[in-house]
């Protein structure tokens, strides 16, 4: 059994609001954060200038508008999808790691007629590529449907 632990609350000091922000200031000068602050601000008009003509490009646009529509992407996914999506993917590559560290050296025989006739029978192999194959088919088939539609025309520069 352990034992008790002797604890008695010591009340803190009576400090007023003016010594405790002359602690911190005193605090963040010792480390530098007050200098470093003082920097930022002083350069904060020309870092903005520069963001923001960084920002105004084409190039950024697309990124900013590709990360959106990535996101609205995963939001129609459901989390337990998603995460089982990602185990199965990080499970792919891991044996996919494993066989380019040790590889085959030869050993089976190429599959050949009899070989290719052995993995159309395989129930197995067919229960895993179905999903994959009617994935791939409605992923050419969203790919075909966007192709037709009009595009937007581009737009202005903002400055």
């Amino acid at each position: 059994m352990s034992a008790f632990i002797d604890y008695r609350h010591k009340p803190p000091r009576e400090a007023t609001a003016e010594q405790e922000l002359l602690e911190l200031l005193e605090a963040l000068s010792r480390q530098g954060i007050l200098r470093s602050l003082t920097a930022f601000v002083g350069a904060l008009p020309n870092a903005s200038l520069i963001v923001a003509r960084g920002l105004n490009t084409t190039a950024s646009r697309h990124t900013v508008q590709n990360i959106v529509a990535l996101l609205q992407a995963l939001g129609r996914v459901p989390p337990q999808d998603f995460s089982r999506f990602m185990e199965a993917a990080s499970v792919a590559t891991q044996s996919v790691e494993r066989e380019t560290e040790t590889p085959r050296d030869g050993v089976g025989d190429p599959p050949g007629i009899t070989g290719a006739y052995r993995f159309l029978r395989d129930d197995a192999l067919w229960r895993a590529l179905g999903p994959l194959l009617d994935g791939l088919k409605a992923f050419g088939e969203t790919l075909a449907k966007d192709e037709a539609a009009p595009k937007p025309p581009p737009r202005e520069p903002l400055l």
